[in-house]
């Protein structure tokens, strides 16, 4: 499940040389664990849905989540003709959140290979969330970087403002969409500790 983090914009109004502009996108990505207990896979199922973090998609907690924060900054250039970008910053913060199995020593190997199970699943989802928030970071950039001069730097913050916007929802939306679509993932999950 996806959760997105806020966006920051900052603008520089500098005259810099061609040479030596910024790098894409740059992305740091970590991991938080929070501490579950059980015997069995059932109870590892019960103890992530009393213990996972609150998901403000779904209005409730949710097993794993991975959370995006993106800044951007504009390096401006100020001229008789107006306003124009030079380059985009970008940096694109990721966290996921994934539970941990603190008992695993007190768990018999049968449940412990289906915590394995269970835990991959959960990572192998949020990683694809955290791949189309790299998308995301990288279609900002992008965009910013095609915007036409304007009469004013204030005029071209507004523009920037709402562009980021825009791909911000169509980013939730792709998100929700892939949500919904991995129904295989859910299905597997639900398999592993129903015993079914």
């Amino acid at each position: 499940m996806k959760s997105n983090g806020l966006i920051i914009a900052a603008a520089l109004c500098l005259v810099l040389p061609t040479a030596g502009l910024a790098a894409p996108v740059k992305v740091k990505e970590k991991i938080k664990y929070y501490n579950i207990q059980g015997k069995t896979a059932a109870e590892f199922a019960v103890a992530m849905s009393k213990r996972g973090p609150y998901s403000r998609q779904h209005r409730k907690r949710a097993w794993a989540t991975a959370s995006r924060d993106l800044t951007y900054q504009l390096v401006r250039k100020r001229g008789s003709k107006g306003c124009s970008i030079r380059d985009v910053k970008v940096e694109l913060d990721i966290v996921y959140t994934l539970p941990k199995l603190r008992n695993a020593r007190a768990v018999s190997k049968r449940q412990r290979s289906k915590w394995r199970r269970m835990f991959n699943l959960l990572s192998k989802h949020e990683k694809v969330h955290g791949k189309l928030y790299k998308q995301f970071a990288r279609n900002v950039r992008n965009q910013l970087l095609r915007m036409p001069r304007a009469s004013s730097c204030r005029k071209l913050d507004r523009q920037a403002g709402k562009i980021v916007n825009a791909l911000s929802e169509k980013d939730s939306l792709a998100n929700d969409r892939f949500d919904l679509k991995d129904r295989r993932n859910y299905s597997l999950m639900e398999r592993i500790y129903t015993g079914s």
